[in-house]
C-alpha cells in the first residue's frame, strides 16, 4: 500500500491521473448501486400501481 502512496505522489501528472481514475471508478460505482435500488423501487410502484398511472396515456404523456 505503501508503493502505491509513494507512486501516486512521486509526480504531478501522476497524481492527477490516478485521482482522476480513482474519481471515476468510484462515481460508475457509486451511480451503479444508486440505479440498482432505484430501479428497484421503481419495479415495487410498477407493479402495485400499474401502468401507465391514471393521470398519463399508454407512454408516458399526459392526457387532455
Amino acid at each position: 500500500m505503501l508503493e502505491i502512496l509513494k507512486f501516486t505522489l512521486s509526480g504531478f501528472w501522476i497524481f492527477c491521473g490516478s485521482y482522476t481514475l480513482i474519481a471515476m471508478v468510484l462515481y460508475f460505482l457509486v451511480n451503479g448501486i444508486v440505479r440498482v435500488f432505484t430501479r428497484f423501487f421503481r419495479m415495487i410502484m410498477v407493479t402495485k400501481h400499474g401502468w401507465p398511472p391514471n393521470h398519463l396515456d399508454a407512454d408516458g404523456d399526459r392526457k387532455l
